[in-house]
């Protein structure tokens, strides 16, 4: 079967002229020859989905020659017809199925779909005959071959343009390493390089699939975690190139979005793909071949992630969902109501701050070259690994299962330690759920009820300990940002009054 091998990368925080600029710099490309394209990609579907039921692109692709400078040159447009099922792989590599046909006229050609594994289903006569163009891409592509030491060669492409979907625009700009010939470790010293001065976050999303979700309306939308597809008795690497696989690109994608958006769900559930990867991790380190890249580089994101959330959910969670409480009458405590009114203000005002802060951490090359070597790691584990029991990834959730019980088991102990252990178990239930969640289809069968009762019940601690904090910590934010001594005073008496201790009695 012909495939793609490539990597992709966004580049948040640059726009294509940076970008291009940074690229021509660079020790690695400033010496060869640059091309330039002008690609029109148009998009093929029925217009119930059927293709992208089937996992599968289909484009019509125009490639028109341009100069140095982007101005079309003289000559028609070439036309080819590209089916490419759906990608395999982690992190920001994509292995593809790809089949490739020359047309002289851009019009789809039956014959030639018949010849790929479409053509091999069924109701593919008739469902071929319903299709109709869905969206579109146009860009300019600027690309570099590189032939490098051993016989690999891997071309280096940007592409700066637009996302087209009925009425709906989008802006794209990403880099893509494709290998035309040798190993995929060639793509990743590649990419390595670059990554030292433009900022490399990996992305999932093929054009196709960018421009479906602009048809969607979902383009920017928060990505949530997926189940692990793993077959019985997986082992732990297969645990694991499935689920970090899936915990990573739900951090990048989420990240890349929040570049471009303010929805707070995009912070949340990018810190819920961090989480994912280090419950995940910490599941299936013992069988690890190799260390994971240090990812200290990453901690002022993940700071700065932390920070934005806690502004988010005081802001749009907590406050208003207390405020009525505080003020009772607007007309007999007006005082309390301006009160609530400046504590929003300066609630709004710190996550503004917080969310450009996080924007310029995106576009430094360290932190988003941190999260490219996670990616580039995770693609060099084997892919099985050794032969381990078939109770493995049950065993070892039972035992933190077991911890989180004794944590909890605390709460009769001194305040300080009290607290201390709470925080504790508030972490051991956010890694039993997230673990047990990406290890369930590795489970024995008579393990998995078991399991589920432990996850549910770990969501629960996580939820209630969760509430809790959160209303202390709007409390300690509304201290720092000099609100009404009143208000605070209120939030810190609702949070004694829901304290998970007093329940426990």
């Amino acid at each position: 079967m012909p495939q793609e091998i490539e990597l992709k990368y966004a580049l948040p925080g640059l726009d294509g002229a940076t970008a291009l600029q940074r690229l021509r710099r660079h020790p690695l490309l400033r010496r060869r020859t640059m091309q330039r394209l002008r690609l029109i990609n148009r998009y093929f579907d029925t217009p119930d989905g059927w293709l992208r039921q089937q996992r599968c692109a289909l484009r019509l692709r125009a490639t028109l020659d341009v100069d140095a400078d982007g101005r079309s040159l003289p000559g028609g447009a070439r036309w080819e017809q590209t089916l490419k099922t759906a990608g395999e792989g982690g992190g920001a590599l994509s292995v593809r199925g790809e089949w490739t046909t020359p047309l002289t006229r851009p019009r789809l050609q039956w014959q030639a779909l018949q010849a790929t594994p479409l053509g091999a289903l069924e109701q593919a006569p008739a469902r071929l005959r319903e299709l109709v163009a869905v969206s579109e891409t146009r860009c300019l592509r600027t690309t570099w071959v590189l032939h490098l030491r051993g016989g690999a060669v891997v071309e280096v492409a940007l592409d700066e343009g637009e996302l087209r979907a009925g009425r709906r625009r989008a802006p794209l700009l990403e880099l893509e390493l494709e290998l035309l010939r040798g190993q995929p470790e060639a793509l990743l010293a590649v990419a390595d390089q670059l990554a030292q001065t433009l900022p490399l976050l990996p992305a999932r999303a093929s054009k196709a699939e960018q421009a479906q979700r602009l048809a969607d309306g979902t383009l920017l939308a928060p990505v949530r975690a997926a189940v692990p597809r793993l077959p019985a008795g997986a082992t732990p690497l297969q645990v694991a190139h499935a689920a970090l696989a899936d915990a990573l690109g739900q951090l990048c994608d989420n990240l890349a979005a929040a570049a471009r958006a303010d929805d707070p769900e995009l912070i949340h559930q990018a810190r819920v793909g961090w989480r994912r990867w280090r419950s995940v991790l910490r599941l299936v380190r013992p069988w690890l071949p190799a260390t994971p890249p240090d990812t200290a580089a990453l901690h002022p994101l993940l700071e700065t992630l932390g920070a934005l959330r806690d502004l988010d959910v005081a802001r749009t969670e907590t406050l208003p969902a207390w405020c009525a409480a505080f003020v009772e009458d607007a007309a007999v405590h007006p005082q309390r109501q301006r009160a609530v009114r400046t504590a929003s203000r300066r609630l709004e005002a710190a996550a503004r701050h917080a969310r450009a802060t996080l924007r310029q951490q995106l576009a430094e090359p360290a932190i988003a070259g941190a999260l490219h070597a996670l990616g580039a790691w995770l693609v060099t584990l084997p892919p099985q690994g050794d032969a381990v029991e078939a109770a493995w990834a049950f065993e070892r959730l039972q035992r933190w299962h077991a911890r989180l019980k004794r944590q909890l088991s605390q709460h009769a102990a001194a305040p300080a330690e009290a607290m201390q252990a709470l925080h504790a178990a508030r972490l051991l239930a956010k890694r039993l759920r997230y673990a047990t969640e990406a290890a369930s289809g590795a489970l024995p069968a008579r393990a998995i009820e078991r399991a589920q009762r432990w996850q549910r019940r770990a969501r629960g601690w996580q939820e209630r300990l969760g509430r809790w904090r959160d209303t202390l910590r709007a409390a300690e934010l509304l201290q720092q940002l000099r609100a009404d001594a009143a208000l605070v005073g209120f939030l810190r008496g609702v949070a004694a009054a829901t304290h998970p201790l007093r329940s426990m009695d």
